[in-house]
């Protein structure tokens, strides 16, 4: 097991809701008043992805929609990689990425029942590397066949070693990857639940960072919406946005120093600053 999961300052429980069972890690002060930082991981990935220090990938979707619902909840939200997407009114997101990129897209691929099986076939270790290691280089399609198929050495970066690869390896191998596919799938049913904030603004301080070799910053019309006003309009208190250079999608991990430092720049000025009150997540 590599050591970070084994940290005995590491509590793990497991928390039942809306009939889902998830794994929580927890650090720090146990107690109930003392103020609650979020860290919310993506796809594929484990608690284990914040390992150095928030939310990304799925984690930023679900981050977003967070104060989006209830942000009463959240007194300041540092977000990664994956922007606020405003629900469309009438287009829904499978169609967006089919036109986008067609059928044999990742996202669309992951519809199809029992997709998770072909992970069952892959040399897990291989395909953790070359997915988390990714960046626009790399084919946005993901397929697994040309995954297992390819005889390229990889070579892994130094922020990435052979102990943290084995160490999300074992632990998909025991839960399999429907879980984290069933996001994928609920995105149309997601879509729909969500048409009474058509529109709605996320009001919550907000600090958006991505690397500018990530993928999902590289979606058509991403750019633009970030950096022309699109972003701003729809989280009217972004008080930031940080392009990290020559850095990709798992950006937490990759340049988990620098992460941290932004993460604890940004929240520290609300634990002092009088006008913003925290409710306990």
């Amino acid at each position: 097991m590599a050591a970070a999961a084994a940290a005995p300052e590491i509590r793990h429980r497991q928390v039942e809701a809306n009939g889902i069972t998830m794994h929580v890690a927890e650090a720090g002060p146990a107690s109930a008043a003392a103020p609650a930082v979020l860290f919310v991981h993506g796809f594929p990935e484990l608690w284990y992805s914040w390992r150095h220090q928030v939310g990304h990938d799925w984690g930023a979707i679900v981050s977003w929609n967070l104060c989006l619902l209830r942000p009463d909840r959240v007194r300041a939200l540092v977000n990664l990689s994956v922007a606020f997407m405003p629900r469309h009114p009438s287009a829904k997101p499978l169609d967006y990425f089919r036109r986008a990129y067609g059928d044999d897209y990742y996202v669309c691929k992951f519809q199809e029942p029992g997709y998770e099986a072909q992970f069952a076939s892959l040399d897990l270790k291989r395909f953790f590397k070359m997915a988390i290691t990714v960046q626009t280089t790399g084919s946005s399609a993901m397929s697994l066949q040309k995954m297992q198929s390819s005889n390229k050495q990889i070579t892994l970066p130094s922020w990435l070693s052979e102990e943290d690869v084995s160490y999300l390896a074992s632990v998909y191998a025991k839960t399999g990857f429907a879980g984290g596919l069933n996001y994928y799938r609920c995105l149309d049913l997601n879509w729909e639940l969500m048409a009474p904030w058509t529109g709605a603004k996320v009001q919550v301080p907000t600090k958006f960072i991505v690397g500018d070799g990530d993928l999902a910053y590289h979606h058509p019309g991403v750019k633009g919406y970030i950096h022309k006003g699109g972003l701003k309009r729809d989280v009217p208190m972004l008080d930031e946005v940080v392009v990290i250079k020559d850095a990709g999608h798992f950006i937490q991990q990759e340049r988990a120093q620098e992460i941290s430092e932004h993460i604890y720049e940004y929240i520290k000025k609300f634990s002092t600053d009088p006008t913003h009150k925290l409710s306990k997540l």
